[in-house]
C-alpha cells in the first residue's frame, strides 16, 4: 500500500522523459559503433530518451496501477514542496541522518516541472531510434515485476 503521505507534486501537467533499458542499452553500443576519430559523434554528449515525453503524473499512476495499486489522488503545491524540501534537509542533516529525506527541493522540482530534451542529433549523428515504445516497455515491466492485479 502506498503511504499516505504520498503527494501529487505541482499542477500535474508537466512532461518528463523516460527511456526503456534496452534503447539505453542500444544507444550506448551505437554511440561505441560511432567513436571514430574525426566522427561526428566524437567528443559529443546526446541525450536518449523514448523521444516522446510522457506526463510524469500519468506515468506514476500507470506504475502503482501495474502494481495494482491505486493512484496518487492527494497533490501539494511546488512552493509548498520546496519549503518542505528545505526543512527536511536541514533536519537531515542537524540530526546527522544518513538516508535521504522523504522530500528535498531538488525532488520537488523534478516532480513538478517538465524536462525532456531534443534527441534528433541522437537519430542524426548515431542512427539511434528506440526500438521498445513505451507502452510496449511498460507491458515488459508489468510482466518482469508483478503479478497482473486480482
Amino acid at each position: 500500500m502506498p503511504s499516505r503521505r504520498n503527494r501529487r507534486v505541482g499542477d500535474g501537467k508537466n512532461l518528463i522523459d523516460t527511456v526503456y533499458v534496452e534503447n539505453a542499452a542500444d544507444a550506448h553500443l551505437l554511440a561505441a559503433d560511432a567513436l571514430l576519430p574525426g566522427s561526428a559523434a566524437a567528443g559529443r554528449a546526446y541525450f536518449i530518451s523514448q523521444g516522446e515525453p510522457v506526463n510524469c503524473w500519468q506515468w506514476i499512476d500507470e506504475i502503482l496501477a501495474l502494481a495494482g495499486l491505486p493512484p496518487v489522488r492527494k497533490s501539494i503545491s511546488l512552493p509548498a514542496a520546496r519549503r518542505m524540501g528545505a526543512v527536511f534537509e536541514i533536519a537531515y542533516r542537524l540530526l546527522r541522518l544518513g538516508s535521504e529525506p522523504p522530500m528535498t527541493r531538488f525532488l520537488a522540482a523534478q516532480l513538478a516541472t517538465s524536462h525532456y530534451f531534443d534527441i534528433s542529433r541522437a537519430r542524426q549523428d548515431l542512427g539511434y531510434r528506440p526500438k521498445i515504445t513505451t507502452a510496449e516497455g511498460m507491458q515488459r515491466l508489468a510482466a518482469a515485476c508483478w503479478p497482473p492485479p486480482s
